[in-house]
């Protein structure tokens, strides 16, 4: 846990660095670099409390009512109990050489939320994030 919070310290210096999240992404090439860079950028940016970068980063400018809907709430979930403390990738799935499924807990102070996010690299090309969910039920975090 300590290695993940000085390599999370790390990104987020040269996050801060670049003049807005989606600008830092389309420089390092995240879709090269693979899906779980460009996931704990978005759990990075949570830590933080900056919940709309961290939607920006996650989706860029692709927003349903849902998603909206979601970072809402997790606004609010940070405004009732504070800053997420951190998270943890607890669950890695590949399907194929392909697709991908990360599975992460971030870490409420009350309770944690799972985020279960699919990346799809049908060419070799570079992965794009292809959907995401979100469970409040911390049961989820042990189903596979």
């Amino acid at each position: 846990m300590r290695i993940r919070y000085y390599l999370a310290t790390g990104l987020l210096v040269l996050l801060l660095a670049s003049p807005s999240p989606s600008a830092a992404f389309e420089a390092s090439g995240w879709k090269q670099q693979g899906p779980e860079f460009h996931a704990e950028q978005f759990f990075d940016l949570m830590v933080e409390g900056r919940v709309e970068d961290a939607f920006k980063t996650l989706m860029g400018k692709e927003r349903t009512d849902t998603v909206i809907e979601l970072k809402q709430e997790l606004e609010r979930e940070c405004e009732k109990s504070g800053n997420p403390l951190g998270y943890e990738q607890i669950f890695k799935q590949r399907v194929g050489k392909s697709l991908i499924r990360l599975r992460y807990l971030l870490l409420f102070p009350k309770m944690p939320k799972t985020f279960d996010i699919y990346y799809y690299n049908p060419d070799g090309q570079g992965w794009n994030l292809r959907t995401f969910t979100y469970g409040r039920d911390i049961k989820s975090a042990f189903n596979q």
